[in-house]
């Protein structure tokens, strides 16, 4: 399962430096990748694959989830998207 996570950032190095110290929460989400990705605007962009959506959600609505997204600059429009339709073309 995909999940992708959109937010608003003070500063994009600053986030993708910090998202990659919490491998511990993240193998608590049971995700195996996540890929980065940040607009200029200082918007960003997780997508995670996880294999188990509800343990993936428990984690994410923490606590320990926000203290950690606040370390890393996260400053808020936080929003959540599980990707579960494909179209091939």
């Amino acid at each position: 399962m995909l999940v992708a996570v959109r937010a608003e950032v003070e500063n994009v190095d600053r986030w993708r430096e910090g998202f990659k110290t919490h491998g511990d929460v993240f193998a608590s989400q049971k995700i195996s990748i996540a890929y980065l990705g940040a607009t200029d605007d200082n918007k960003v962009i997780a997508v995670c694959e996880t294999s188990d959506l509800d343990e993936f959600m428990k984690v994410f609505n923490a606590p320990e989830t926000a203290e950690a997204m606040q370390h890393d600059g996260i400053t808020g429009g936080v929003e959540v998207f599980v990707l579960d339709d494909s179209f091939k073309p």
